[in-house]
């Protein structure tokens, strides 16, 4: 039952902070307006993005990744407007590849339980690419896909499918699942960061979208006649979140 109590909670949470939020900034706006002295970095984009982030955070318990890249871009372009003669700009990219050389370097050779929240049973062994694409199929019942500046295509045929995670930042990840079989609901928690995620369903499982983000979309692509998607003994709910990326949803 605590299971079922946690997304409420945490959904309640996010919506007081994100109201908090939009206070705080109308407030500071009309502040302004009276003429009181607020620096300048207050109001630029960088802000906007270490704002985002933190929200994001927040509804996520600090549990997925799209906050720290979010703020840590806000802080990155920040510092140059909040120190002076400070130019960090032509490093963006140059750093940004470097991260995620250490990141691939140093990253765990098998998946940990605690950091997922999936129970132990047959679970991927973290599929992680960069700096190139793979294609390869899973028998995992569950799928575990990190993409950093790479394409990954998965086809899934577990007949026991129970979810699982995808990110991609700065990289794509295409996702069939028409081989594969559910029962009941499913969560698959995707999380695209200047990327795109595109998933590939049987015809007839029903897909529910809780996606959030910024500068993002979430396409429904299939084709099929209304109500045709109404098997809810083969749901699977997509949630995480995308931020400057997309996600498309198709059945053959």
């Amino acid at each position: 039952m605590e299971n079922n109590q946690n997304p409420i909670k945490n959904n309640n949470g996010s919506n007081v902070i994100g109201g908090l939020i939009l206070i705080g900034i109308g407030v500071t706006l009309v502040m302004r307006k009276m003429d009181f002295p607020f620096p300048n970095w207050l109001f630029t984009w960088p802000m906007i993005l270490i704002l985002v982030g933190f929200y994001s955070g927040v509804k996520h318990n600090f549990k997925n990744n799209t906050w720290i890249i979010l703020s840590g871009i806000g802080v990155f372009f920040l510092l140059d407007k909040f120190i002076p003669g400070l130019t960090l700009a032509p490093f963006f990219w140059p750093i940004i590849i470097i991260a995620a050389g250490i990141l691939f370097i140093l990253r765990p050779s098998g998946m940990r339980e605690n950091n997922w929240g999936f129970k132990k049973g047959n679970m991927s062994q973290g599929n992680w690419q960069a700096y190139g694409s793979s294609t390869s199929s899973d028998n995992n019942d569950f799928l575990n896909i990190q993409s950093v500046f790479s394409g990954v295509q998965r086809s899934v045929l577990s007949k026991n499918f129970q979810g699982g995670r995808v990110s991609c930042v700065f990289g794509g990840a295409e996702i069939d699942l028409t081989q594969a079989d559910i029962n009941g609901r499913v969560d698959l928690r995707l999380e695209a960061v200047f990327g795109g995620i595109k998933l590939i369903v049987p015809a007839h499982w029903q897909v529910i979208n809780e996606i959030d983000g910024i500068f993002h979309g979430v396409d429904d692509k299939r084709r099929a006649p209304a109500g045709a998607y109404n098997d809810v003994s083969k749901t699977i709910v997509l949630k995480g979140s995308a931020v400057f990326g997309g996600i498309e949803i198709r059945s053959y």
